[in-house]
């Protein structure tokens, strides 16, 4: 008895550790980073491996309309960030190069071997810039979905007369009022719109002084199609199409399109036109 009692007690330990560590989720699974449970999607085979990360407080599954098809033919990983969908929160300012670092070791701690194309979508666009700065090396490709630009609240400043620019600024304070599906979207919103007084948030004040990558195959997806209805919304779409344009002459790699059909969540919208992009950086790395 004392025997039996001695192996089924450690074979136990060891199935309620392994389920502690990796729980099923819908479509991947739970790991731990930092004591705290983060869900992650790691599906099909074949290198590059596909890294997707989503806009200011949404989940994974932006992208699976994207992912679902790519895991066909290349390994993907998905994930959501810490305090969205399924993951638990980590204590702190979420700054984006603090979310680039957290993206790392998740994917080191996962064994998702580089290179990694990445494909953001808003704000995860800023982790992307980051990400590649601070890890050049793993980095083959980039596929930026509907980006804003680190002189966005900025511009806008500027081409408003003094009445509009006051709406303006209390249009963007509203958005840290702003309650959306997870608890984090609040806290990711503060370095979004924490403008000082030159017109540069946190984040922006932390990419602007960024270096884009020289070497590889990049594409930026603009929307075109706006909600908005003000004086200014041409003009800002302008500035804002020209500073990626601008990017060519950086990196004559880089490649920009955009669409007058299609709103800010390009990859739920036509997803195949995102794919499309993706399997042609992909293309572009192995040449």
């Amino acid at each position: 008895m004392k025997l039996l009692i001695k192996i089924v007690i450690p074979c136990l330990l060891v199935a309620i550790l392994s389920s502690w560590i990796y729980s099923e989720g819908d479509d991947g699974y739970f790991t731990y980073l930092r004591g705290k449970k983060q869900y992650v999607v790691v599906e099909g085979k074949g290198e590059p491996t596909i890294v997707f990360l989503t806009g200011k407080g949404r989940d994974c599954g932006d992208f699976k309309n994207v992912y679902d098809k790519l895991k066909k033919t290349n390994q993907i990983f998905a994930y959501d960030r810490a305090g969205l969908g399924q993951s638990e929160a980590f204590r702190g300012d979420r700054r984006v190069d603090t979310m680039a670092f957290e993206l790392h070791e998740l994917l080191v701690k996962e064994k998702i071997k580089p290179p990694y194309v990445l494909v953001g979508h808003a704000l995860g666009t800023y982790i992307m810039r980051c990400y590649v700065n601070m890890y050049p090396k793993d980095v083959s490709g980039m596929i930026l979905v509907d980006p804003s630009h680190e002189y966005e609240f900025k511009h806008g400043l500027e081409i408003r007369n003094d009445s509009d620019k006051i709406v303006f600024r209390d249009e963007f304070k509203s958005y840290l009022k702003l309650e959306g599906k997870y608890k984090a979207h609040k806290t990711e919103s503060k370095q979004c719109f924490d403008f000082d007084t030159l017109g540069f948030s946190t984040n922006q004040r932390i990419v602007k002084d960024l270096k884009l990558p020289t070497d590889i195959p990049m594409t930026v997806m603009i929307a075109r199609k706006i909600d908005a209805d003000n004086d200014y919304v041409n003009k800002e779409m302008e500035y804002r199409i020209q500073y990626f344009e601008n990017w060519k002459t950086i990196n004559p790699n880089t490649k920009v399109v955009s669409s007058y059909k299609i709103g800010h969540f390009i990859q739920k919208e036509a997803p195949d036109m995102v794919i499309d992009e993706i399997n042609e950086v992909i293309v572009k790395t192995k040449k």
